[in-house]
């Protein structure tokens, strides 16, 4: 659905074009400096093996042991030509291909614990990101629905479960169900008149809306400087009466991105048409964080289709997650834990789940799933060992303990983890999530 070859395969040849353009620099400059002796043998500092040293240094083993190689082919060419009369010079080659490998075995370690760190900073903010939004909405639907719990009783928890069940569907593509869906609760709580739903193919806005409500404009400007401005910072951009210049009107009042929080664009949103009053920042802001929770879903849904096809009530943010931390654990090997905690039909059953929630991080992500004998309790701990895990578990029978005075033998929950793999996720979680206990 996202094509990632193309950065990929320009970021190696740029890798390998900058290593040529170094080891070649510097065989330029000793061949312009010192004609007599273009490889340094003769000087008190080996200055040939600075460009071996950098390549190993910024691009790690392969583009290092490529460069080594080059400068012995070119001593040798250079030889046969009769450039050089020397002997191979057997010792000095031998050193400076130790001193290289050394710097690329510490450039590669020092590179992968960025990449971990990048990582794991990423994913904290993509996180908050979520929660933040989902609070946002928990708290103008429980606004609305205090406001018109007797004209409009549709909360926006409801109508955001309703959307996700179709994004699942349709495998988190954003086709016309969707979209049309989407538009119908932006026009409820954003007030919308007019206005129109474009995906994106291929990096680019489709001309034909998915979706449109109120009066369908024909004219689609491609280079309106409202679009544009949305496309280039990510963010809602709205006309402001008082900013713009005559020649300055955009033929939109809102152009606002569907991004998800990862920066992936799905598509825009283009309205025309809405209540003076309702153009305000609480508005916008609004509509900024459904499209955003609709991307995140889009995308999670797309991601996690393989799972939703086997277990249809697993959270699309769970299973989408639960994919990212095993490709971690392959790329990376950075530990994430499952744990499944299994609660039978008590009486306090209830009161019991509701303690498993809260004691959930930010960084945490969890199902609860009903199965006939009672309930599993499924929480992913991504970058968390087998100690966050056990301290998660110890955590919970001390409150057991403290609240209930019971153990949890007694409450009647058996608990285990396991520590995510590089294996299929779907075969860790079915193996999690088997019923004998």
């Amino acid at each position: 659905m996202y094509r990632r070859t193309d950065p990929i395969l320009r970021q190696r040849l740029t890798v390998w074009g900058e290593s040529l353009v170094i080891v070649f620099g510097i065989l330029g400059l000793g061949a312009l400096s010192n004609p007599s002796d273009p490889f340094f043998l003769k000087t008190e500092f080996p200055w040939l093996w600075f460009g071996p040293l950098l390549v190993a240094l910024r691009y790690g083993m392969a583009p290092a042991l490529s460069s080594v190689g080059l400068l012995i082919a070119t001593w040798l060419m250079a030889s046969r030509f009769g450039t050089v009369s020397e002997t191979f010079p057997t010792l000095q080659m031998a050193g400076g291909l130790l001193l290289t490998l050394v710097s690329a075995q510490f450039s590669t370690v020092w590179h992968q614990r960025l990449r971990r760190a990048q990582q794991i900073s990423q994913h904290a903010g993509e996180r908050f990101e979520q929660l933040s939004k989902a609070y946002f909405m928990v708290r103008q639907s429980h606004d609305r629905l205090e406001q018109n719990l007797i004209s409009r009783p549709v909360t926006l928890r409801q109508a955001m479960l309703d959307l996700r069940q179709l994004l699942v569907q349709t495998g988190g593509l954003l086709q016309q169900d969707t979209a049309s869906e989407l538009l119908g609760i932006l026009s409820h709580y954003c007030s919308l008149e007019s206005a129109a739903i474009h995906a994106v193919q291929q990096g680019k806005l489709l001309q034909e809306p998915l979706a449109f409500c109120g009066r369908k404009s024909d004219a689609y400007v491609p280079n309106d400087q409202l679009l544009r401005a949305a496309l280039e910072s990510g963010n809602a951009a709205y006309q402001a009466a008082n900013r713009l210049r005559q020649e300055e009107r955009s033929a939109y009042l809102v152009a606002a991105p569907i991004r998800t929080s990862s920066g992936i664009l799905l598509g825009m949103l283009l309205v025309t048409e809405m209540p003076f009053l309702a153009l305000q920042r609480e508005t916008l802001q609004i509509m900024a964080v459904l499209l955003a929770y609709t991307a995140d879903h889009a995308e999670a849904a797309a991601t996690a289709r393989s799972i939703l096809a086997i277990y249809p009530d697993c959270p699309t943010l769970f299973a989408s997650e639960l994919i990212k931390m095993v490709r971690l654990k392959r790329d990376l090997d950075i530990a994430s834990s499952l744990v499944v905690i299994s609660v039978k039909p008590t009486a306090r059953m209830e009161d019991i789940c509701m303690v498993l929630e809260r004691q959930q991080r930010g960084l945490d992500h969890a199902w609860r799933r009903s199965v006939g004998w009672g309930v599993q309790f499924v929480t992913l701990m991504p970058f968390a060992g087998p100690g966050a895990a056990e301290g998660y578990l110890t955590r919970l029978n001390g409150i057991l303990t403290k609240q209930y005075k019971l153990t949890a033998r007694g409450a009647g929950i058996t608990s285990h983890f396991a520590l995510m793999t590089s294996e299929d996720p779907l075969l860790q979680l079915a193996e999690l999530l088997r019923e004998e206990f």
